[in-house]
């Protein structure tokens, strides 16, 4: 590793506290669309979130190429502490529906920031584990995230939950004043065209198979973030306090799996073996989702683990592989995997829309599970890097 430990560690603190403010609200955005701005609300805004975040991501890359990663972060991060802030007070909808977008994409370029000083900083013989500590450090505060959620959340204080998300990301704020030196940029960013991006991803046909798993994963997160919650509140008359706790037994595979999974993918197997486990695992226990009619937490929190140990495992990969697969240099790589995030979630909120629109809740899992066979043909024709 060419930075020192010192480094590292600074960038995956800022993750944390990044993902914990991301994770604090992300369970209740849907309960909170429908009580402040009605039940119509939800697929609208957040399709209009995503449709933005896309467009604004694809031209991040050009900014921090004129400006530095870091002198572009922080704007971005003072942004996303104020506008987590206005969603804990705005109560009129026209409001809530531009702070809600212009949220929504700051904090999609936080995490773009991330990756970009860690890339900045790794070598090709260390990514597998160094991009799953940075996964585990993220998923500390997923899996923290619901119970703190469900202590605020329950009697519908929704808005004590954004109070909470902008309140983590005030020691972000004074990491990045304190460390500037050592967040400086070390090499010069590409900025393509995105007829030469799509091309560079064109020429190498196992990149254009990790970006529509990557596409396929960000769908399956979108649903289950979104409709997961409802389902257990709304049909199953669970309480917040007990959705807490179901969703931090569900992420734990996210905590326990990814380190591991990147040691033995660095080290013995390579990728392609444990994607495909994990997209089988997605498979069968999505689709059981559908077929279980159970008020049991307990059942529920079992079902929903296996969930996410399948996703853990492709997530985990997923990542390994795209950035064994580019240079520090390709920010704008980067980017434009990264928007697979709004883009998958834009297609997933059109999808969602769609079955709703004839069909009840449990049915979006079921032909979740469907779309998530599709991403089995470019996984069994990867190459594997070992």
């Amino acid at each position: 590793m060419r930075a020192n430990k010192k480094t590292f560690h600074l960038i995956y603190l800022l993750n944390f506290l990044l993902a914990l403010a991301w994770a604090l609200p992300a369970y209740i955005e849907s309960a909170y669309l429908q009580a402040t701005a009605g039940p119509k609300a939800v697929a609208l805004f957040l399709s209009a979130a995503t449709l933005v975040t896309a467009v604004v991501v694809f031209f991040y890359p050009r900014l921090i190429r004129r400006v530095s990663n870091y002198r572009a972060m922080v704007p971005v991060l003072v942004a996303n502490f104020v506008l987590l802030s206005a969603l804990a007070f705005a109560t009129h909808a026209g409001a809530i529906f531009f702070i809600f977008i212009a949220y929504y994409t700051t904090g999609t370029l936080l995490g773009i920031n991330i990756d970009v000083f860690l890339e900045d900083i790794s070598d090709d013989e260390h990514t597998g584990r160094i991009r799953t500590n940075l996964l585990m450090v993220a998923n500390i505060s997923w899996v923290l995230a619901p119970l703190v959620m469900g202590l605020l959340a329950d009697g519908e204080r929704y808005r004590l939950v954004f109070m909470a998300a902008a309140t983590a990301l005030l020691p972000a704020l004074l990491l990045l004043a304190l460390q500037r030196r050592s967040m400086r940029d070390r090499f010069a960013y590409r900025s393509r065209h995105f007829h030469q991006l799509l091309a560079a991803v064109w020429r190498d046909p196992n990149l254009v198979k990790i970006f529509s798993l990557a596409l396929v994963l960000r769908f399956f997160y979108f649903i289950m973030v979104l409709y997961i919650p409802l389902h257990l509140h709304h049909a199953l008359g669970f309480s917040w306090g007990t959705i807490g706790w179901i969703l931090t037994v569900m992420l734990l595979p996210f905590l326990l799996l990814q380190f591991p999974a990147g040691r033995i993918a660095d080290r013995f197997l390579g990728e392609k073996e444990i994607i495909i486990t994990g997209l089988l695992t997605m498979i069968v226990f999505t689709g059981l989702i559908f077929f279980t009619r159970s008020t049991s937490p307990v059942v529920w929190a079992g079902i929903l683990f296996m969930t996410r140990v399948g996703a853990a495992l492709v997530e985990a990969m997923q990542e390994v592989y795209f950035f064994k697969h580019i240079s520090r240099q390709d920010v704008d790589l980067i980017n434009l995997f990264r928007d697979l995030g709004p883009v998958g979630w834009l297609g997933a909120s059109l999808f969602s829309l769609t079955v709703l629109s004839f069909f009840t809740i449990p049915y979006l899992f079921l032909f979740l599970a469907v779309i998530l066979m599709t991403a089995l043909r470019p996984a069994l024709t990867l190459v594997d890097t070992k």
